[in-house]
């Protein structure tokens, strides 16, 4: 086993400090083996100490909003618990072992011996300041979405209560539309003709320009007949099912100058009934949209819930249908698909990164394709997009945070960073990979009642 002033040594942050400075630390200082999940800093705890890891991997927390959110993981070869020391003060976040960690534990009073050094001074000044940045970003970016979160929970309040009011107000227009077409049998019977002949029952599958010429025929003939706007009935009467022969047919039966009011009747019953088809479809599209968002936020839920991946992401391209409208989806996801445990906004903020960045990377079109499969305790879902590929260098720092290659103002290098803490924080594992065809994420989250890490 190494002595500590040999691991010190081989680290960047100490390699070039005097002896003496590295003698008198490690003499202060001991090694320490972490278990995965023990809590070695306590939020609110005194500041007794800093970390230096050795191997393994620590995870950095703070409580925001009434759940633990991930402030950033810190990694072999790094500090941790110097912002504490420095100012004084008890400790602003919770440190935890994200696996099993060797690590160095470094007193106050061995961490006030490198204080004297001017070297560690600054590289502890810049460790200090891009931590602090990334920590306010991130808890910035935490609040943004509660404060998001609220205003969708009343946002969604108020649409239920209108979208309610128009579903009933469309169902009775279609009872009194209804009662129109029953009174047109009537009336259509008191001139002679049949109640068949009245009342087409739809029309049939029409290319583009068969129906154009079906509309042009019939706005001709209304013209001639003297129906009055005979453009603006001519298309719901073409919907309906009704031809120009048929509509010859039934004016036929009364004097001429009855015919134009008949048949300006008719289609206004026609033009009537496809309004109200036009309305049910909206009113069942904002409910169905009103669903979607609270299923989507998991509004009145509880924090953490045993759910299926694959409804949060068909909720995600219900919500993202507008940026995918040029985009050929295919999904394949089995029946037998095992159940995770998470917190389903989180992992549903996981899918719209995932799904957002793939739509960004296709502007003028591609495939994307997302699958899903259980395997060895695990469900595993891929995102693949048929983009242009992510170059080598660019992959390999794709989950830091602030990283970006967008444009200044179209992206804060968050999303993917966010992505990977989720992910991590729910006891999975992310990947990518990417060639010139395109970039798959593969994600894997541990099936609900297994062990996480």
């Amino acid at each position: 086993m190494s002595t500590t002033a040999e691991i010190l040594r081989g680290l960047p942050y100490f390699s070039d400090l005097p002896d003496s400075l590295l003698e008198r630390v490690c003499d202060l200082s001991e090694q320490i083996d972490i278990p995965e999940g023990q809590v070695i800093i306590e939020e609110g705890s005194d500041s007794e100490e800093m970390y230096v890891v050795i191997e393994g991997e620590l995870a950095v927390t703070k409580r925001s909003g009434g759940r633990d959110v991930e402030l950033g993981r810190i990694a072999a070869g790094n500090v941790v618990g110097e912002i504490a020391l420095l100012d004084e003060a008890p400790r602003t976040a919770t440190v935890s072992a994200l696996r099993d960690t060797h690590a160095i534990r470094v007193p106050v009073a061995a961490f006030e011996d490198l204080l004297s050094d001017s070297r560690v001074v600054r590289r502890m000044f810049r460790t200090v300041t891009s931590r602090l940045r990334g920590i306010e970003e991130t808890l910035r970016h935490e609040e943004r979405m509660a404060a998001l979160g609220k205003m969708a929970a009343q946002l969604m309040h108020e649409l239920n209560n209108p979208a309610a009011a128009v579903a009933r107000s469309t169902q009775e227009l279609a009872r009194l539309e209804a009662g129109l077409q029953s009174e047109a049998i009537l009336l259509a019977r008191a001139f002679g003709v049949t109640t068949g002949t009245a009342l087409p029952n739809g029309g049939r599958e029409m290319s583009a320009l068969e129906r154009g010429d079906a509309e042009d025929a019939l706005v001709a003939w209304l013209t001639d007949l003297g129906v009055e706007s005979p453009w603006d009935l001519a298309p719901p009467l073409v919907e309906a099912g009704w031809t120009e022969a048929r509509l010859k047919e039934v004016v036929s039966g009364v004097s001429g100058e009855l015919r134009p009011h008949l048949a300006r009747w008719i289609g206004l019953g026609a033009a009537t009934s496809q309004v109200v088809d036009e309305l049910g479809i909206g009113a069942r599209r904002i409910s169905e949209l009103v669903r979607v968002v609270k299923e989507y936020s998991f509004l009145d839920r509880a924090p953490v819930q045993e759910i299926i991946p694959t409804a949060g992401i068909q909720d995600t391209l219900i919500l993202l249908k507008h940026k995918l409208r040029n985009i050929d989806v295919h999904l394949d996801f089995p029946d037998d698909l095992a159940t995770v445990e998470a917190p389903g906004r989180d992992l549903n903020q996981v899918w719209t990164n995932l799904i957002d960045n793939a739509a960004d990377v296709m502007p003028d079109g591609g495939t994307l394709e997302i699958s899903a499969r259980n395997a060895d305790g695990h469900v595993v879902v891929e995102v693949k997009d048929s983009g242009p590929g992510i170059p080598d260098d660019v992959a390999t720092r794709i989950f830091d945070p602030f990283f970006t290659t967008k444009e200044p103002g179209k992206g804060t290098g968050l999303g993917l960073h966010t992505v990977h803490t989720i992910v991590g924080r729910i006891g999975g594992e992310i990947s990518v990979s990417s060639d010139s065809s395109g970039t798959t994420f593969m994600v894997r989250l541990p099936v609900a009642g297994t062990s996480m890490g």
